[in-house]
């Protein structure tokens, strides 16, 4: 892997951008490196990653500097960056308006990669029973139940006194079909289909062009991205991860803050 030398941390401001931990998996206070750009892909998650974390999901919204800098990133990557989301295709594309960059939905369920007909369709979706479950149990504790080609989310967010309850129901669901999996995720679980998550996107666009051939560097912050970075790490690239917590990210960012940081100060150096 090619890799410009690491400039030091503090003339960029990183160093104390960094997040370590201890509570498991991987314990890394990592700082990512500069990378270059014209040999590299990036796969960005959008929630907590290049938008705040907020209590509606759709009140999430990315910043004019943080769409500037992901706008100069595909630029100098020739097109190589796409966004990885466990949201829905066309509610990816409604935050990131006016952008439009290939996109990994879903968990991956749906794709689109940079050309002008590569969207791929989503697989069967949940079954009826197991999403009147979910909506009835939403609709009786005021909690979001928001519905995605391939899966089913119920957000708690605005009321965490039922977290356990709400996990509870999505591992029943789990237990009783082994179609699905469990994503719990931060204040919200999700029924899955198997089929697909963040690591098989990658592995899919990094089949095809611009991505293809390219060092996969995968930033996000949650247990979804997991399969990411492990995806990006096994195919010789960088898993980033935003935030505190148990990963297996080889690199870590403290915040979205910080991110912003670290991508200013990586196109400054492709200059």
């Amino acid at each position: 892997m090619s890799l410009r030398p690491k400039k030091p941390a503090a003339r960029h401001g990183l160093r104390g951008n960094c997040a370590g931990t201890t509570d498991g998996k991987m314990s890394t206070t990592n700082c990512p490196p500069i990378v270059r750009c014209n040999d590299h892909a990036f796969y960005l998650d959008l929630d907590g990653t290049l938008a705040e974390i907020v209590a509606r999901p759709e009140q999430a919204m990315i910043s004019a500097g943080m769409r500037g800098l992901i706008t100069q990133l595909a630029a100098q990557t020739s097109g190589a960056v796409a966004i990885v989301s466990g949201r829905a295709l066309a509610d990816v594309d409604r935050v990131l308006h006016p952008l439009h960059l290939p996109v990994a939905g879903s968990h991956g369920q749906e794709l689109r990669g940079a050309g002008p007909t590569d969207q791929g369709s989503a697989r069967d979706g949940i079954d009826d029973d197991a999403l009147h479950r979910i909506t009835t149990f939403a609709a009786r504790l005021g909690l979001l139940a928001e519905r995605k080609p391939g899966s089913v989310a119920l957000h708690y967010r605005s009321a965490p006194q039922h977290v356990a309850a709400s996990r509870a129901l999505i591992d029943s669901l789990v237990a009783r079909d082994d179609r699905y999996r469990a994503i719990h995720g931060k204040m919200v679980s999700e029924l899955a289909l198997r089929a697909c998550d963040k690591g098989t996107a990658i592995a899919a666009l990094s089949k095809v062009a611009p991505f293809a051939g390219r060092v996969p560097v995968m930033i996000g912050d949650d247990v979804t991205d997991e399969d990411g970075f492990r995806m990006a790490q096994a195919l010789g690239g960088l898993g980033i991860k935003i935030g505190t917590g148990p990963t297996d990210a080889s690199h870590r960012l403290a915040s979205v803050a910080a991110l912003s940081d670290w991508l200013a100060a990586l196109l400054c150096a492709q200059k």
